[in-house]
């Protein structure tokens, strides 16, 4: 294959095909509503490409040649680009093949981009993506969606389809002929050692690349470079690490709670370090090994990494059936997470695991439902230290969540303060409201109203929780006195649990001339007060709910 050549020259070839090694990441390119997003940008640099110009450059493709099938070209660089083409040329077969005038035109679209005379495919996707881009791309098959990698699929064709419809033929046959003509340049190589230096030093001096794939080419090339002092075959070694990093890329489709480079920093948080950066940490351990036990380490640390991306997918399962899980994810993500993966990581029994994530959730709780300005979280320095000892772990957390993280804190006066204050119209109290509810449903043996209900991840805007006030801030021709705005307007006794359809309808009415019904008991005990409803009735109130507050995040409650 030429240095430099054209799409065009390396397609055209009857037997050459292209894929995606399934170490790489899944497809990436996204529409989205900015002008910036990479796939309407593809088409921007199209239709702006000046006429006196004679060729498009689409930029530089590292392939390693397979060793079985010398016409088979993995794609180590570029990916991103070349499949984004073959999307775009497929939307071009799809629009002209109607057209008895192109007949020979979309022949060889579809033989040269698509399906050969052999009925080969040109070009694959990573092989868990593959059966969804012939059903979808090749044959124009629907399929499921099932897969992040695989909406962005749909959507760049969708968006390219749209845009195509827009213009008349000839300007589509100027896009294929600017793609397919386009200027690019071309590394192969037949090893992945070279493979993996090229890549490395063309990627890792300062191009757009994430952490992951940053830290891929990192290992990748430490483990080439480990070879040289032992009789390790670097080939061997590279592909363990593919494997890995296969592995993790697949998770990571399925992932929706954290990307990847959050789950990077919560498990080097957990596992290597505090401070620094993500690639900071991993380069101070790594280089603190010596020689002979640096392959070894960064086996551990592949193996390692990729157990964690697994368990993020778990924690995301369990996320919607499990509150405690629930729970310290809503609270605070980015300070329990290495926690999490770490107890997850040691295998800790479903049970032992409720009571220390509920230790965690009533330590987070009470640092941000207080009267005191805590801000130090020692949930990560938990994370690093525990190295397997369930009770050690739990008598600090008990710890702290009897006195905080800092000796001198008030950690409990303070909370029972802010409880009986006058001011608690802010976001949190939706979630005390939340747990109270559930707590006069427990009572009644009614079902609790569950997370993904409550943070209403089924997505109507209707539907979202919301914080209202039983007596409205601006009542329809009342007037409050000054005394009741300030301590007893917004007191959690005049806070209600709601939803967003449900405050609109209420609207500015008084507790009198709202609706009676509501399927939520927190509501419906105050039925009987709509009539009466002032200062002894929300102070009362407030008594109840911060009873139930210090009962159900006190750390020696049998929960």
């Amino acid at each position: 294959m030429d240095y430099k050549t054209t799409i065009s020259d390396i397609f055209s070839p009857r037997k050459n095909t292209f894929a995606v090694p399934n170490y790489q990441r899944a497809y990436s390119w996204e529409v989205g509503a900015d002008e910036d997003k990479q796939i309407p940008q593809f088409l921007t640099d199209l239709k702006d490409h000046p006429i006196n110009v004679p060729q498009y450059h689409l930029g530089h493709f590292l392939f390693e040649q397979d060793k079985t099938d010398r016409n088979k070209f993995w794609i180590i660089d570029g990916q991103q680009r070349m499949t984004t083409a073959v999307i775009f040329m497929s939307c071009i077969y799809s629009r002209l093949k109607s057209d008895p005038k192109m007949e020979k035109e979309t022949a060889n679209i579809y033989s040269e981009y698509l399906l050969n005379t052999d009925g080969k495919q040109k070009f694959e996707t990573v092989n868990y993506d593959n059966n969804f881009f012939i059903n979808n791309i090749i044959d124009s098959r629907s399929d499921t969606v099932d897969t992040k990698s695989r909406k962005r699929i749909i959507q760049a064709k969708k968006y390219f389809s749209k845009e195509i419809e827009k213009v008349d033929t000839q300007t589509i046959l100027h896009w294929k002929q600017l793609i397919e003509n386009s200027k690019i340049t071309t590394d192969t190589v037949e090893d992945k050692a070279e493979a993996t230096q090229i890549f490395t030093f063309q990627n890792d001096r300062g191009k757009d690349l994430t952490d992951l794939e940053k830290l891929k080419a990192y290992l990748m090339l430490q483990i080439y470079l480990s070879c040289k002092t032992s009789e390790s075959n670097p080939n061997v070694a590279i592909n363990y690490i593919e494997k890995e990093f296969e592995s993790i890329y697949r998770s990571l489709e399925k992932i929706k709670i954290a990307n990847e480079n959050q789950i990077l920093s919560y498990h080097t948080t957990a596992f290597l370090a505090l401070a620094g950066t993500a690639m900071d940490r991993i380069k101070n351990a790594f280089n603190k090994q010596i020689e002979t036990s640096r392959q070894k380490w960064i086996k551990d640390f592949a193996v390692n990494l990729k157990e964690s991306f697994e368990h993020t997918l778990q924690i995301q399962k369990k996320r919607d059936e499990l509150s405690y899980i629930a729970d310290i994810l809503y609270l605070d993500s980015p300070n329990s997470f290495p926690l999490l993966l770490k107890i997850y990581h040691f295998q800790i029994s479903a049970t032992e695991r409720e009571t220390l994530l509920r230790f965690v959730e009533i330590i987070l709780f009470k640092l941000k439902y207080t009267t005191g300005n805590y801000y130090t979280n020692y949930l990560p320095n938990r994370a690093l230290d525990f190295k397997g000892n369930i009770q050690d772990l739990k008598n600090a957390l008990l710890h702290d969540a009897k006195n905080g993280f800092k000796n001198y804190w008030n950690f409990e006066g303070d909370f029972i303060n802010y409880l009986e204050g006058d001011n608690h119209y802010f976001g949190l109290s939706r979630y005390l409201l939340w747990k109270y509810e559930n707590k006069l449903r427990e009572d009644v043996r009614e079902p609790a109203m569950l997370y993904p209900e409550f943070a209403n991840l089924y997505g109507s805007a209707k539907f979202e929780n919301t914080i209202d006030h039983w007596t409205p801030q601006n009542p329809y021709e009342v007037e409050y006195e000054p005394e009741f705005n300030k301590k007893y307007l917004h007191n959690i006794g005049n806070m209600v649990l709601s939803t967003r359809g449900r405050n609109s309808s209420d609207s500015n009415n008084l507790p009198s001339n709202r609706s009676t019904n509501s399927v939520l008991i927190s509501r419906q005990i105050l039925e009987p007060h709509k009539i009466r409803w002032g200062k002894d009735e929300i102070k009362n109130r407030q008594n109840e709910i911060a009873r139930f507050a210090l009962s159900y995040w006190n750390p020696d409650r049998q929960h």
